[in-house]
């Protein structure tokens, strides 16, 4: 059988064995391999590998020799490969191959995802019941994986059996994920200030936070009252200057307001003599308000002050939203949080999740509207006996984290 001016053309395949079965898909028995060379080739998934691939050089007779007898759409199929390396078009051939194999990775790989996949959805019981009661408790999404991913690398199947011990060993990890804010030494005139959004009580928590401090100052000094005052730079909200000077006078302390840094300077230059501490109050923004935050913040920049600056956080405010407040407000450098208005909400996984995340400290906790109490210095018990739905091991938590009040 002749062979047409002996043209010269190219297979490839993984063996030797698969490319004859290709020539033999394509020509049957008419044609004649003239060479083989085994090379190798970028491969594998992004192709990260390297695989070896054979080459096999052959020749084709005339097409008017075959016997067989094939449709025109037949014939073409089957000398498809010909035809493109015949036109010079090697390179479509071999992309054809690359984006076959590039399909074929990309579905194995997508089905190792969903077998990874329905295997994280066979969890064990305890784990989700674990993951419901977080949820219950308004946990992030992001916390609950931490936890879930705690539990698996601790416990054994047969450990996981036992709920109630998987249960007391959650609420230890979620106490261990709450930081308390250490005391500050007293520096006279020691300079408290509260930031924050909107409708959180920031003024009623500062006026709480003075009371305490009186308190706490005349127990430290043989029943001796400290000598305070308050500062205002809330010029938003109307009757705020009056709302602090009723408080400070129940409290006979001076009320006084700054609506620039150079008000706010002055006063505390005035007054830093004779105070034991100065309260200051600012404005609420929404945490988006970018422009007045800036503007605040400039306010406060007080050289040689060195406030202790507190975020105000209301303790229903939703997971996103908490923590795009405490995002906004980072720039004040605030020394902790108070979660205020806790008498209004059920659900605390919502905070301690955020300052989990944030990796910062709660000082106080803030409930009921007496500004002269309602106020306590935050503790772990107190936020591990408002979980709900756990079963608390009250002995057991106020050993291990009773004294971190």
């Amino acid at each position: 059988m002749a062979y047409e001016d002996e043209i010269e053309q190219k297979i490839t395949g993984s063996t030797f064995e698969e490319c004859k079965e290709k020539l033999f898909n394509l020509y049957g028995k008419n044609f004649r391999i003239t060479n083989k060379v085994v090379d190798f080739r970028p491969g594998g998934f992004l192709y990260l590998k390297k695989k070896p691939v054979t080459i096999v050089s052959y020749v084709v007779p005339h097409q008017k020799s075959f016997n067989e007898s094939y449709s025109e759409e037949e014939q073409l199929a089957r000398n498809r490969e010909a035809i493109l390396q015949q036109a010079g078009n090697v390179t479509n051939v071999m992309v054809t191959r690359t984006l076959e194999e590039f399909k074929n990775d990309i579905t194995s790989q997508l089905k190792q995802m969903q077998q990874m996949s329905a295997a994280s959805q066979d969890k064990h019981e305890s784990i989700k019941k674990i993951e419901e009661m977080l949820e219950q408790n308004e946990f992030s999404l992001s916390y609950i994986n931490m936890i879930e991913e705690k539990i698996r690398n601790d416990f054994s199947l047969e450990q996981l059996d036992n709920f109630e011990l998987v249960e007391r060993r959650v609420v230890d990890w979620i106490g261990e994920s709450i930081t308390i804010a250490k005391e500050t030494a007293f520096r006279p005139p020691h300079v408290f200030i509260i930031v924050g959004p909107t409708g959180v009580g920031k003024t009623t928590t500062l006026v709480k936070l003075a009371a305490q401090f009186v308190k706490a100052f005349a127990a430290e000094h043989n029943g001796q009252r400290p000598a305070i005052c308050f500062i205002t730079t809330d010029t938003m909200r109307v009757g705020a200057m009056e709302q602090l000077e009723r408080w400070g006078k129940h409290m006979d302390s001076h009320v006084y307001k700054a609506e620039h840094t150079e008000d706010l300077k002055t006063l505390y230059d005035d007054n830093r003599a004779n105070m034991d501490a100065i309260f200051i109050d600012t404005s609420g923004f929404s945490p988006n308000d970018a422009t007045h935050i800036a503007q605040m913040k400039m306010l406060l920049e007080v050289p040689g002050m060195n406030p202790d600056i507190y975020l105000a956080l209301m303790a229903g405010t939703k997971t996103r939203d908490l923590q795009n407040i405490m995002q906004n407000y980072e720039p004040f450098g605030y020394k902790s949080v108070i979660v205020t208005k806790c008498d209004e909400s059920e659900q605390f996984g919502n905070v301690i999740s955020v300052m989990y995340d944030k990796h910062k400290a709660v000082s106080y906790i803030t409930h009921g509207q007496v500004a002269s109490r309602d106020i306590t210095k935050a503790n772990v018990v107190d936020f591990l006996t408002k979980l709900e739905n756990f079963k608390i091991d009250r002995i057991h938590i106020e050993d291990k984290f009773g004294g971190q009040a």
